[in-house]
C-alpha cells in the first residue's frame, strides 16, 4: 500500500516508537515526492527559458518568410513584364524578318548608283 491508502496508526495498540518510525517513513515517502516535484518544477523552468529564444525565432522567420512573399510576387510582376515584353521583340522581330529582303535589296541599289556602296569605300 502506498501512504495515501494506509490506515492511521492507532496509538492504543502501537508503541511510539513504531508511530514515530511510521511517521517518519511517510515524512520521507513525501520528501521524495516533494522532491521530484521541485526537480520538475526546475525542469519546466528551463524549458521556459529555452522557449522564449525559440519565439524569438519564430518570429524572425516569418518576419523573413513575409519577405519572401513579398519579393515573390515583385518576381511575379516583373516575370510579367518580362513575357509581354518578349512578346513585343518578337513582334517587332518578325517585322524586320519581313523588311529584311527589302533593306537588302534597297542596299544593293545603293551600291550601284555612281560613288555609293562598297566600290567607293573599297577604293579609298
Amino acid at each position: 500500500m502506498d501512504a495515501r491508502h494506509r490506515p492511521a496508526p492507532s496509538t492504543d495498540k502501537e508503541s511510539p516508537i513504531k508511530i514515530l518510525q511510521h511517521v517518519s517513513s511517510e515524512i520521507r515517502e513525501w520528501e521524495q515526492a516533494v522532491t521530484t516535484v521541485v526537480l520538475r518544477i526546475r525542469q519546466v523552468g528551463v524549458l521556459i527559458d529555452r522557449l522564449g529564444p525559440a519565439l524569438d525565432d519564430l518570429s524572425e522567420l516569418l518576419d523573413a518568410a513575409k519577405q519572401i512573399a513579398e519579393t515573390a510576387e515583385g518576381l511575379a510582376v516583373s516575370a510579367k513584364g518580362i513575357d509581354q515584353s518578349a512578346e513585343i521583340i518578337a513582334r517587332d522581330a518578325e517585322k524586320i524578318a519581313h523588311a529584311l529582303p527589302a533593306v537588302e535589296r534597297l542596299g544593293r541599289l545603293a551600291d550601284r548608283l555612281p560613288g555609293g556602296g562598297r566600290r567607293s569605300a573599297a577604293g579609298r
